[in-house]
């Protein structure tokens, strides 16, 4: 081995003699099989203990195996600098890269950790999963080939799909319409509707509720085609509405959900769930272009936000902390959080809100001190509540 390949190798058991490896990650894959992206390696305890535990990630699916300590190392050893080009052995001392060049010249880096604690995982024989990816609606929007297999190149969206499942799962069992048997849901641009579908299916024959599933979408063409599923499907409380979130008037609602809904679209799905009493709404904003344009970073910040994507990230977080404490203010429970890894998706922020009757809500309106400190003076969201729906004031709330 060359003298880099022996410190990355040595580093390796190094950390799992001492209890802090964490994790270890091949990527830049360059061997013959198309399908193969790239492996991960966890440590697992098993009746007849710790190993390595290898998944090989393909684009359609992952395939799993266990090797003894000894045996999985000689494995890392084998694949460096060989079928990967790179790897990374994470730890909690530091993180550990062995990157090659196309000539599989090798260099080693040494970085301060990405992780704190070690994780050792209990075997977990089947990985379980809300979504059944043998349903008809999966091969009739594409994700799955007709025995149901998913394709090259939805992989990631099929893992999106059961991430949401799960997630809306969590959401509605811990809220205050968990008990009721009949649910109503409306999906504020639903486009190729991979979640819409799912959602009804989770409710209607996993939950055994009695759901209504309206799915909103602008273009005419999805609009006939998801219709045309969902009754060849037999999904008779799924219908999909052509139109606008903006224009389209909607009715009371127990969940409205809003993904990737493009800049004030987001703003406007808010208002919408809001004049429909929603108790749970669910949101995945992207594209948030309007408050960069009318903020003004203070001027003892600039220093960090004088380059453009700190500036573009920093407005993101305000949009979306802003519609966040506005959900609050109108007696959610609220929450922000990441959706599904950035390897599947970069628009991965979640705003969940809970409605919560006893919720006290604070006197102050925080939402001002932040846009003063920012110099927000033109919101859009406050702009459209504004104009349709008037707060119940925090006295009458606590009242």
């Amino acid at each position: 081995m060359t003298s880099e390949k022996e410190k990355f190798i040595g580093e390796l058991r190094k950390s799992i003699s001492d209890n802090s490896f964490v994790k270890l990650q091949f990527g830049k894959y360059r061997g013959d099989d198309k399908e193969f992206q790239k492996i991960i390696v966890n440590r697992i305890n098993l009746k007849d203990g710790e190993r390595l535990s290898f998944n090989f990630r393909y684009n359609t699916k992952d395939v799993v195996k266990n090797f003894e300590i000894e045996q999985g190392i000689k494995l890392a050893e084998d694949v460096t600098g060989n079928d990967f080009l790179s790897g990374t052995l994470f730890t909690t001392k530091n993180d550990y890269t062995i990157d090659h060049s196309k000539k599989r010249v090798p260099s080693f880096h040494i970085k301060k950790p990405s992780f704190n604690d070690p994780e050792i995982k209990e075997h977990n024989r089947q990985k379980t999963r809300k979504i059944n990816q043998e349903a008809e609606y999966f091969h009739l929007l594409g994700i799955t080939t007709e025995d149901g297999n998913v394709k090259t190149g939805m992989y990631d969206k099929f893992r999106q799909v059961d991430k949401f499942i799960e997630t809306m799962d969590s959401i509605f069992k811990t809220s205050g319409i968990s008990e009721k048997d009949t649910i109503s849901i409306t999906d504020m641009g639903s486009g190729k509707s991979y979640l819409t579908f799912a959602m009804y299916d989770h409710f209607n024959n996993v939950l055994n509720k009695n759901v209504t599933v309206k799915g909103i979408e602008q273009n005419h063409e999805l609009t006939e085609l998801s219709n045309r599923f969902s009754v060849k499907c037999g999904f008779t409380g799924l219908e999909f509405i052509n139109g606008n979130i903006f224009d389209t008037e909607i009715e009371k609602t127990d969940i409205t959900i809003a993904l990737h809904a493009c800049d004030t679209a987001t703003d406007d799905a808010i208002k919408k769930a809001l004049g429909a009493d929603s108790e749970i709404i669910v949101l995945a904003p992207c594209c948030q272009k309007y408050v960069r344009k009318k903020m003004t970073v203070p001027e003892k910040l600039k220093g960090i936000f004088d380059y453009g994507i700190h500036e573009e990230r920093l407005a993101v977080m305000l949009t979306d902390g802003l519609r966040a404490m506005t959900l609050e203010k109108y007696g959610y429970d609220t929450r922000v959080f990441e959706f599904v890894s950035t390897d599947h998706t970069a628009r991965n922020t979640m705003i969940a809100a809970v409605k919560n009757s006893s919720k006290i809500i604070k006197s102050e309106d925080e939402t001002e001190i932040i846009k003063s400190e920012f110099g927000i003076d033109d919101f859009y969201l406050d702009k459209i509540l504004k104009e349709g729906i008037s707060k119940k004031t925090a006295d009458e709330k606590n009242q």
